[in-house]
């Protein structure tokens, strides 16, 4: 049984030490928790200022069981295990029998339409939150999102993320695996599946280059807008600062599609992950904010007029860490924390998950038009 109000399930990550880094800022009692006491123990050696953190280490399975036990008198779960299209309902399960808010750092729209479906309803009946995507790159968008639906003459949203990153093992992993899932936009007021393997060249701000957009890097505001009652059509697309990287993870979904689709699921699943292994395979660097920059735009428009709202912003990593501990602190204070499944956005307001960023340095959202 839990000690401490949050767990952190996955703590030995890149983005499990962030969440660590940010809890401790803001004086969060924690467990740092995974499968093997050496890399928690090293882990937590990297994280800056904890010997001033309260905090303990624990050593778990990924069974259900397990983290039920484990996550038990806490109030806050906090999950950066993925994919979680292969890892996530296990501690969904958990939190949920444990009593717990829950949150993660996906943007896999097949795991969370599942999850959704499956356990939102119980969530709120408990009065507990479900907050999937607690990361930059779909928090930070959905921002954008929110500011566009706020305007009342606008209808139709088209979102772009531009990130500057070095994807972690986990986020590898992620982005390929989703080569097995459908993408949706908002159209009309229901999710369209985007084409397999699609593309799109976009203009990046205040530069003379294009950068390439998929919608198969995890997008969620089209999944928060469905019950809008006027935003029709969303469209959101992730343009990596990398171009090198969408194309390879295009090249991974045609792959997919002309020759893996065929094989068992069981087979699908390692082949793809013996690909993520060579997309990368070690812990990429400390965000650098000189070069780790952002771009998050959203383009809203109506029969009346038009709208666009974009985010600069730096080092996406940790402002998920940052937003991790943010929604964390704010569920364990509210007398009256929000239920079911709903994004920061939705739930705490977009004007305060920016105003942390902000806060902290690492965002500043302008209206461009």
């Amino acid at each position: 049984m839990s000690k401490k109000p949050v767990v952190v399930y996955g703590a030995s990550g890149y983005t499990g030490q962030l969440t660590c880094e940010f809890l401790r800022h803001y004086q969060i009692p924690f467990i740092a928790a995974g499968r093997n006491r050496e890399r928690l123990e090293e882990a937590m050696k990297r994280v800056p200022g904890i010997e001033t953190a309260d905090y303990e280490l624990a050593v778990v399975e990924h069974d259900v069981g397990a983290l039920t036990k484990l996550f038990a008198g806490a109030k806050v779960v906090c999950n950066v295990v993925g994919p979680f299209l292969l890892y996530g309902e296990t501690v969904v399960q958990a939190a949920l029998e444990a009593g717990c808010h829950y949150l993660d750092t996906t943007g896999e729209q097949a795991f969370m339409l599942d999850m959704r479906d499956k356990y939102s309803a119980e969530f709120a009946k408990r009065g507990l939150y479900f907050g999937p995507c607690t990361a930059y790159q779909n928090a930070v968008m959905d921002i954008a999102c929110h500011a566009c639906a706020e305007h009342e003459d606008i209808d139709t949203i088209e979102a772009v993320t531009i990130p500057a990153v070095t994807p972690t093992v986990g986020s590898a992993h992620t982005l390929v695996q989703m080569a097995r899932a459908k993408e949706y936009f908002l159209e009309n007021g229901q999710l369209t599946a985007w084409p397999p393997a699609y593309s799109a060249e976009l203009t990046a701000p205040f530069t003379t280059r294009t950068v390439l957009g998929i919608p198969g890097a995890g997008l969620a505001p089209p999944l928060w807008f469905t019950s809008h009652p006027r935003i029709r059509n969303l469209k959101a697309l992730c343009a990596f600062g990398n171009r090198q990287l969408a194309e390879q993870i295009i090249g991974i979904n045609k792959l997919y599609h002309n020759e893996l689709a065929k094989l068992p699921e069981e087979e699908q699943v390692k082949a793809l992950a013996k690909i993520a292994d060579g997309v990368q395979n070690g812990m990429p660097p400390r965000e650098n904010p000189l070069t780790a920059r952002n771009w998050d735009t959203a383009t809203g428009s109506g029969l009346t007029g038009r709208v666009q709202y974009t985010i600069y912003s730096h080092s996406g990593y940790q402002q998920t860490g940052l937003l991790q501990a943010f929604v964390a602190s704010c569920l364990l204070r509210m007398t009256t924390p929000p239920t079911g499944f709903q994004s920061p956005s939705q739930a705490f307001g977009y004007k305060n998950v920016l105003a942390t960023l902000e806060r902290f340095g690492y965002a500043k959202m302008v209206k461009e038009i």
